[in-house]
């Protein structure tokens, strides 16, 4: 069995897969912006819950309230005039999510608690490396996207969790950081070199006087 086999099968049997990836990026994400470590690990818990319910039980699943949520996401996607959340929603980084009053992210009634976080996520990494080191290239590999990308949940689903939602533990525990794959740094590079053309096409007020 090589090393990277036994670091596979010691994950599995922790439990850590794509679930803690996406909280630990996330919490990563939104931590790089408003700098509260309590606020961003209720961020992470929360995304990464919604997201792995959302994947289970899909759309037609969805309760009234999410889809409406869901509806004004799209109309913000689609830049269709100005999208309020819904009613007991705020948008945080592109998102609606429900806010309780203590200021913790929620999913229905229940608060995701920083002491949740730390349960599903830096509890379970400990037997297999230090939780410290794993935040520290969270926020070394997050930081290296533009804001752009961190602040479009779609964007940031895409280009900087599924590329490494498979090998993020692994890549931190046999070389110590995790940076972006060499296609995703090619695409970014298509992507901002449309935006540049995009603008440059654009015409400003002077060019009509």
């Amino acid at each position: 069995m090589s090393s990277e086999e036994h670091i596979e099968k010691k994950l599995k049997a922790l439990g850590i897969g794509r679930f803690q990836v996406m909280a630990l990026l996330q919490a990563a994400r939104h931590y790089i912006f408003h700098k509260d470590l309590d606020k961003a690990k209720s961020f992470g818990l929360n995304r990464a819950i919604f997201y792995a319910w959302a994947k289970y039980y899909g759309p037609h699943k969805w309760p009234i309230r999410l889809m409406r949520v869901e509806e004004a996401l799209r109309r913000q996607a689609r830049g269709v005039g100005s999208v309020k959340c819904p009613e007991g929603y705020v948008e945080v980084l592109g998102e609606c999510i429900a806010v309780s009053p203590r200021g913790y992210y929620m999913i229905g009634d229940q608060e995701q608690l920083p002491i949740d976080y730390d349960r599903q996520v830096t509890k379970k990494l400990k037997p297999l490396l230090d939780p410290e080191k794993a935040w520290k290239v969270a926020l070394e590999y997050v930081s290296s996207f533009p804001d752009y990308i961190l602040r479009d949940p779609q964007k940031f689903y895409k280009y900087v969790y599924e590329p490494v939602r498979d090998s993020f533990f692994r890549e931190l525990i046999t070389k110590g950081k995790v940076v972006p794959p060499k296609e995703v740094i090619e695409k970014l590079k298509s992507l901002e070199e449309m935006i540049k053309k995009s603008k440059e096409k654009q015409k400003s007020i002077f060019d009509y006087t």
